[in-house]
């Protein structure tokens, strides 16, 4: 009696295992990646467009970043995320009707919007407008116990896009505008996991995007020539599903010749902040809370990419 108890009792588990790794192959199958261009930067109106120079004191300047026009991607809920409060001492702007051209291309149900200043860089003067080009990589890495032994997990996508319009003579004037990471294109060394992360984690056929919006940003200092470096903080609103957290990246910055920006941003969240639930599955336990973000990044004038 004993016996059949034990054999109907693994018969249970290696049921239960097998039908774990059925379902992660059924809810991971998400739809191809929609490509999408960068988002315009929303330019201040001339009427309302404040004097963003950098002041003359000993402290680092802080400056009000424009959010960028966020496209119409599948994450229903995103778009509608509430802007933080510049800190104290920021510059108030505010963004005013004017918006740089745009182009809008739609991919399987999705819109995006892009622009292009169609000139050369010895013609863009104090402002150089960047786009992320290859050689971009977002990751998250997340801890776990994977058969009894502590593992690091990282997950990793070059489909990151996003803009900067960088100020030569008062960085501290330059602007940023929304960065868009696509969640069906992670990759970590197991393609099951890969399937748990876009399907039932992400739910990315739902919602496609990672979407990061700046509001400001904090520590420019002096102007931008080549071999200039800052490190920065800035804050903004990360989106993930549905659901929209204020975050704040360490981010280090270094402007090249070439008109080439570079840079590595890290910030830390709690996989509870935004909901994120890790299945049950055989040999994973002890998944952690905190989960950090990374963006190694390359921006090259978009005229040149």
């Amino acid at each position: 009696m004993t016996r059949k108890i034990l054999i109907a009792a693994w018969a249970v588990v290696a049921l239960a295992a097998a039908s774990a790794v059925i379902w992660f192959y059924a809810a991971g199958d998400v739809g191809d990646p929609t490509e999408v261009t960068a988002p315009p930067i929303t330019a201040p109106s001339p009427e309302t467009a404040p004097n963003t120079t950098a002041p003359a004191t000993d402290q680092a300047p802080t400056s009000t970043i424009l959010p960028a026009a966020r496209p119409e991607v599948t994450n229903e809920d995103a778009a509608s995320s509430t802007a933080t409060s510049a800190p104290d001492g920021a510059p108030e702007v505010t963004t005013g009707g004017s918006t740089f051209p745009t182009t809008t291309s739609t991919t399987n149900g999705a819109t995006a919007s892009g622009e292009g200043s169609e000139v050369t860089p010895e013609e863009l003067g104090d402002t150089v407008e960047l786009e992320l080009a290859e050689g971009t990589e977002a990751r998250f890495v997340i801890y776990e116990d994977l058969r009894g032994e502590p593992f690091t997990v990282v997950g990793a996508t070059t489909e990151v896009v996003g803009r900067v319009n960088l100020n030569l003579t008062s960085p501290a004037a330059s602007r940023m505008g929304d960065i868009l990471i696509n969640a069906r294109t992670f990759m970590t060394d197991s393609s099951i996991r890969d399937r748990a992360i876009r399907g039932p984690i992400l739910n990315s056929e739902q919602f496609e995007f990672v979407t990061f919006r700046p509001m400001s940003i904090r520590g420019f200092s002096g102007t931008a020539e080549a071999g200039s470096e800052w490190r920065l903080l800035v804050e903004g609103d990360l989106t993930v599903r549905d659901i929209t957290r204020p975050v704040t990246f360490d981010l280090v910055m270094r402007w090249g010749e070439d008109y080439r920006l570079e840079g590595e941003a890290r910030a830390t969240v709690l996989r509870s902040d935004f909901e994120l639930s890790v299945p049950s599955v055989p040999f994973v336990a002890n998944v952690a809370d905190e989960i950090g973000l990374e963006l190694d990044f390359i921006a090259i004038p978009a005229e040149l990419g």
